[in-house]
């Protein structure tokens, strides 16, 4: 059939192909709305139902209690217009999880942003198969918000996909806007025709971002960029998992990841950023190699966790004695400028911790906390007993759900 796609002033005729795995639609070149959350294509990938997703979720929820999921769920891949950190246009892939209402039903957009997976196109959150390799379930995950009611939509990062660029690691703006554009690609799949196959489902208008770890520090990007990036979207709160938000405490707590930020902010910002500065002749010989070759699973176990075995020494001690800003000013004033969360955005927010949490530790968290509160965003922060890192997210999960309806229902949060 024929569906007249209609975005801005544009007015398209589109032809429609039903089923999983065909594309929806995808606009010539010429034709793809180029404004930041344009929709390039649309590709059904098939329905969950609530039992089956109850099965899925088991191996994420590890120990913690599961729910009958109460909906069942419409997948789609979707690709979207972006920008990246120096102003250029970028294309996002995303995953979109459409609850199927049996009444018309206004529902939450939930914005998630994945954990590290990696920075090559091979790592992307996407194509994470747990059967295989297994990076935090995260489709799983997904379906588990969408099984309660909440529409999802998760993005690659900016650069996954993209043979020009590697993913902007912990680039607050590359990560922000993607975010943010998420919400708008969001806005225009629902004035399509499209969403007659969804379940009289819409969103509601209250949008939330939130995300696991580097997604808690992309979820609070878009906290702080959205007035001036995106006005035109609305947040209603914000969500971290055992987030790490600021990239200077990330390199002290979690050095294993610092080779990854390190190659990033190089290809990002140039020669004012010096790998071989930071990181010994061991590692900085084949950084790129290395880098772009390994995924996260990979290089937990090839680079050190402890920075004595990682950093040069200057580096370490500058570190470590908080000395920077005047041993690397360069580096310096990047890893602040990308640290997120506290620019004053005042929305409220949900911060997950696990007492356990050895990449971001929980007296870490609680200084973040408490400067978000001062910052003047109502917290409710949830530091959990023996709880890890990657299991922030199902310990917090039916708390997160829970959390985001209240909002959505105008309950006062503070």
């Amino acid at each position: 059939m024929n569906l007249h796609y209609r975005h801005g002033r544009t007015l398209i005729a589109v032809l429609i192909v039903i089923g999983a795995g065909f594309p929806l639609f995808e606009l010539p070149g010429q034709n793809v709305d180029r404004t930041p959350g344009g929709i390039i294509s649309i590709v059904s990938r098939g329905l969950y139902r609530a039992a089956e997703i109850d099965k899925a979720i088991v191996p994420l929820m590890e120990d913690f209690p599961v729910r009958p999921m109460r909906y069942d769920v419409q997948t789609y891949d979707i690709r979207y217009v972006s920008t990246d950190h120096d102003g250029s246009a970028a294309e996002i892939h995303a995953q979109l999880f459409v609850p199927i209402f049996t009444e018309p039903a206004g529902r939450p957009l939930f914005v998630f942003g994945s954990g590290t997976t990696g920075i090559a196109d091979g790592c992307a959150p996407s194509l994470e198969q747990p059967e295989v390799r297994r990076w935090g379930y995260y489709r799983e995950n997904m379906l588990a918000y969408a099984g309660s009611g909440v529409i999802t939509i998760f993005p690659d990062y900016l650069g996954f996909g993209d043979p020009d660029r590697p993913q902007r690691y912990f680039s607050k703006l590359a990560e922000g806007r993607t975010m943010l554009d998420a919400v708008r690609a969001v806005d225009v799949f629902f004035e399509t025709s499209v969403r007659a196959a969804d379940g009289h489902v819409r969103p509601s208008g209250h949008a939330f971002v939130g995300g696991y770890s580097q997604g808690g520090h992309a979820a609070f990007a878009a906290a702080d960029i959205g007035p001036e990036y995106a006005p035109d979207v609305t947040l209603s709160g914000v969500i971290g998992f055992g987030s790490t938000t600021d990239v200077e405490t990330l390199l002290r707590e979690g050095p294993y990841y610092a080779p990854y930020i390190f190659y990033t902010y190089m290809k990002m910002y140039g020669d004012e950023i010096d790998p071989e500065s930071y990181i010994l002749p061991r590692y900085f010989a084949d950084l790129e190699r290395d880098v772009m070759g390994m995924c996260v699973d990979q290089f937990q176990v090839y680079y050190p966790f402890d920075g004595t075995k990682l950093y040069t020494p200057r580096f370490y001690a500058s570190l470590y004695e908080g000395t920077l800003v005047r041993d690397f000013p360069n580096l310096a004033a990047r890893l602040a400028e990308n640290a997120t969360g506290l620019s004053g955005h005042r929305l409220p927010a949900l911060i997950v911790q696990g007492e356990q949490d050895i990449i971001v530790t929980t007296p870490s968290q609680t200084r973040f906390v408490e400067a978000l509160r001062e910052a003047g965003s109502a917290v409710r922060y949830l530091a959990l007993d023996d709880v890890r890192h990657r299991q922030t997210r199902p310990a917090g999960f039916f708390e997160s759900v829970v959390w985001m309806e209240s909002i959505a229902s105008g309950a006062d949060v503070r």
